[in-house]
């Protein structure tokens, strides 16, 4: 007999040891009841039986929870090695799967080649015509969806081998530039309805993206219904097309108004600026002339024969809009060649107003005198020249009349010089009132004014407008106050060609003549005469 672990011992004796537990409880206890035994006798016969009991018990049930726990791991672990002995299996028979996938596929490809040798003509040339084709195709079963077979040309825009496309779905293939595309392309492989330049946006096997248009047929071959898909690479005509339109969206954004015209002048093309510009809208000028072009060739300001010989031309022009508004534009024609060859115009406008209108007033100010408004000096001084040279080539006189205002500085003074600015500007509005338009009326400085009185031909009528400006000028003058007051003036005259033709000689006798005036009691002029001593100035 072999030697009996604890375990085993424990449980194989564990009845017997529960019937001696039990037997001597009995006992035990008869002989309590009895008095066989004094209470101490029974405490010392009972006390290790009780122990001994609960030792054995405890042992017991750990024994059995350990032996519970060793048969759980050992039944996960039976299982853990199934599982690992069929994962194994299972990839190796992925490994034979995939072998003789490849093997099918080469014996498909190697099948369809000796099928396509053993067609009837009429398919055999089918079969030849489609790939040889130079354009990308392939074939496609109805009912399945897969490809079916693909020509040379379509595997090179794809950089695909033909067993990486062959018995794939066509929906695979392709990615759409938009879901209607998508959603006809769908619909025409489950009716068989033709289908012309779908946008595609199809991907090569290394990544590189290209834009196509898809068409589609269906077709019948050996008795199968089949689609025929053609597919037109146009990425290069896509960039162009983007190109383009972002040339359009600058020319439409432009801040300068742009027209394209034909050669014959009508107008093909305007941006929102042109007709912000000229007032017309885009279907008033399509297809009609520029207005204000027209009105520049009615003017010989602008000729189209001149844009023969020239490729720009360019001007500022004073133009009417749609609502007879006027306005400064900067405008320009120039040509545009095709192949060296005339074929449109452009046309581009700015409106320059508000620069014009700048460039006036600087120009004003620049020739004009600040406080009063009329000329300055250096105005006086250019429109002298022109007096004198127009009287040398014309033969039309002139008079220079230098005005000094009398008492001014005391007055100025004694009320401020606010109140001296008031008198000067009023002097000022009645001179420009009381002469003529050919005449001139110019502020030197101080309270000094200069006069060009154009065309006065005789003595009397240089005296009648002498007297009429000094007795403007004496006239009351009215303030915002109620304030009045009156000026007198002191005036030299010289005349040309009488006194002179050099500028500077007719201003020196003018300004001697003022001077004499000043030392008269009571004379508002004095016309240049040799007896006025040229060397003598009042103080």
């Amino acid at each position: 007999m072999g030697k009996l672990s604890p375990s085993t011992f424990v449980g194989k004796s564990r009845p017997a040891l529960f019937f001696i537990i039990a037997t001597c409880c009995a006992i035990g206890y008869h002989f309590a009841v009895n008095q066989w035994f004094t209470a101490t006798s029974v405490v010392h016969f009972f006390l290790p039986l009780f122990l001994g009991s609960a030792i054995f018990f405890f042992s017991n049930h750990a024994t059995r929870q350990k032996g519970k726990l060793q048969e759980i791991i050992r039944k996960q672990s039976e299982e853990l090695s199934a599982a690992q002995s069929a994962n194994a299996q299972l990839h190796l028979r992925l490994v034979d799967v995939e072998r003789n996938s490849l093997s099918s596929r080469l014996e498909l490809q190697t099948m369809r080649l000796k099928h396509v040798q053993s067609l009837p003509n009429s398919t055999s040339k089918f079969e030849t015509t489609f790939h040889a084709t130079p354009d990308p195709m392939l074939l496609a079963d109805l009912e399945s969806g897969l490809v079916t077979d693909v020509n040379e040309s379509f595997l090179q825009l794809l950089d695909y081998k033909w067993q990486d496309v062959y018995n794939h779905a066509v929906s695979a293939v392709f990615s759409w530039a938009n879901s209607n595309d998508a959603n006809e392309f769908a619909n025409a492989l489950r009716t068989g309805k033709a289908v012309n330049n779908l946008q595609a946006i199809s991907e090569c096997k290394y990544g590189k993206n290209f834009f196509a248009l898809v068409s589609m047929r269906s077709v019948s071959i050996s008795g199968k219904r089949t689609v025929i898909i053609a597919v037109r690479d146009y990425s290069d005509l896509h960039a162009a097309q983007h190109e383009i339109h972002l040339y359009s969206q600058a020319l439409e954004q432009s801040p300068a108004g742009t027209a394209i015209l034909s050669i014959d002048g009508n107008v093909e093309y305007v941006n929102t600026r042109f007709t912000q510009i000229t007032g017309y809208t885009a279907e008033e000028l399509h297809g009609n002339k520029v207005p204000f072009l027209e009105e520049l060739s009615e003017r010989a300001a602008f000729s189209w024969k001149t844009l023969l010989a020239t490729p720009e031309w360019r001007d500022d022009i004073f133009a009417t809009r749609k609502d007879n508004t006027k306005r400064w534009l900067s405008l320009s024609v120039s040509q545009v060649l095709e192949h060296e060859v005339l074929s449109r115009y452009v046309l581009i406008l700015e409106d320059i107003t508000d620069k014009k209108e700048q460039e006036r007033r600087i120009q004003h100010m620049a020739m004009h005198d600040g406080l009063t408004g009329v000329a300055n000096r250096r105005q006086f001084k250019m429109q002298l020249a022109h007096f004198i040279e127009l009287q040398n080539r014309s033969q039309v006189p002139f008079s220079l009349v230098f005005i000094d205002l009398n008492k001014f500085k005391e007055i100025n003074d004694s009320r401020g010089h606010d109140f001296g600015d008031e008198i000067l500007k009023k002097v000022a509005k009645r001179l420009k009132h009381i002469l003529r338009e050919v005449d001139l009326v110019a502020r030197p400085g101080g309270d000094e004014f200069l006069l060009l009185l154009s065309g006065v031909h005789s003595l009397e009528d240089l005296q009648a407008t002498l007297m009429r400006i000094a007795y403007h000028i004496a006239r009351q003058i009215d303030f915002h106050d109620s304030t009045t007051t009156r000026m007198t003036a002191s005036m030299g005259v010289s005349i040309c060609p009488e006194h002179g033709t050099n500028a500077d000689d007719l201003l020196s006798k003018a300004d001697h003549a003022m001077y004499a005036c000043k030392r008269t009691a009571n004379t508002p002029f004095v016309i240049w005469n040799p007896s006025i001593d040229m060397g003598e100035k009042a103080s």
